[in-house]
């Protein structure tokens, strides 16, 4: 712990990822001395130029006024509520379920389900689900014939036809606000026009910001392609296990590509390979230029970051700025 970051200031050596460390003494003792050899991985020493002076073209931002209603409209969708109604089950409803899945007469493993919400006329748990409830009441239990995907996950069942007995709860009627005053008053603003107006600067703000995003993407394409160097493949590592992480958290909760679909967690790692190789590059080149440039990053300034990172991700701070600290992700 004081050895080694020492050494590292010492030769200023700057880490490109995790230490190794082999113990050359034989059995080590409290108090006494040892040694031991550490090898690491370390930052390809880069020179940037050819950035200063070159010629991007930006792209002018407009914004339609077909675009801020589809804007409004998606939020007043967002401040939708559902109220309760006796009457039959139709397209945009929500029921709430309880159900159970049989194959030829035998109960299925598992399908037992209770107070399961389902929006009509959306993607439902099983196919079939939808056309199977429109029209039915509060308090009615309907069977349905279910026929599982080809490439349902439980195997023994896939491309079988189940008999679903399905008991309706409740259903409920969506009521979305109208685009009027009283909906942007119940949003805190003054009327209709005022919030139409900050809703169109929202967008162009978005559209700001990804134009920027969008030349940053190609500053960095050039000068990536102008300097060849080698890429520590530690850094590549922890980039990719960072992202398919992630890409099978969210497969596990049934959010993917549809490229990502079926993929084995191995067939993943490939798939974004090349994804990590190019976050490394690119951090690569903006540290070279960091320090070429003299940026100099406050405590604060990382905070505000990390707080950033935290609220994009829907984690807690306090559990990201952990985790970071954990895999030593500052020091790299």
């Amino acid at each position: 712990e004081q050895s080694y970051p020492n050494a590292l200031r010492e030769r200023q050596i700057m880490p490109a990822a995790p230490p190794k460390f082999d113990i050359k003494s034989g059995k080590l003792s409290e108090d006494d001395a040892f040694s031991y050899a550490v090898t690491v991985e370390v930052m390809p020493k880069v020179e940037i130029d050819g950035y200063i002076g070159m010629e991007l073209e930006r792209l002018p931002v407009d914004i339609s006024d077909e675009e801020v209603e589809d804007a409004l409209k998606r939020l007043a969708e967002n401040h939708s509520h559902f109220n309760e109604v006796e009457r039959p089950a139709k397209h945009t409803d929500m029921l709430t379920c309880d159900f159970e899945g049989f194959y030829e007469g035998a109960p299925i493993k598992n399908s037992r389900t209770l107070d399961y919400p389902i929006m009509l006329g959306t993607s439902s748990l099983l196919p079939g689900f939808n056309e199977a409830l429109t029209g039915v009441l509060k308090g009615q239990t309907k069977d349905a014939l279910i026929t599982f995907p080809a490439n349902y996950s439980e195997g023994s069942l896939a491309g079988k036809t189940a008999n679903y007995s399905i008991t309706v709860k409740s259903v409920k009627e969506k009521i979305t606000p109208a685009l009027d005053d009283e909906f942007a008053k119940d949003l805190g603003v003054e009327n209709i026009g005022v919030l139409r107006g900050r809703v169109r600067e929202e967008i162009k703000k978005a559209k700001d910001d990804a134009e920027k995003e969008r030349l940053k993407n190609q500053i960095l394409d050039k000068l990536i392609e102008r300097h060849k160097f080698e890429v520590p493949e530690g850094m590549v590592s922890r980039y990719l296990s960072v992202i398919v992480e992630k890409k099978v958290s969210d497969m596990k909760r049934g959010h993917f590509e549809p490229a990502d679909k079926g993929l084995t967690q191995e067939q993943v790692m490939h798939r974004y390979h090349a994804m990590a190789l190019r976050h490394v590059q690119e951090d690569i080149v903006l540290d070279a230029l960091a320090e070429q440039e003299k940026v100099e990053i406050t405590k604060d300034e990382i905070d505000a970051a990390v707080r950033r990172l935290a609220a994009q991700r829907g984690v807690n701070y306090e559990s990201l700025i952990e985790k970071i600290e954990a895999e030593r992700a500052m020091e790299v």
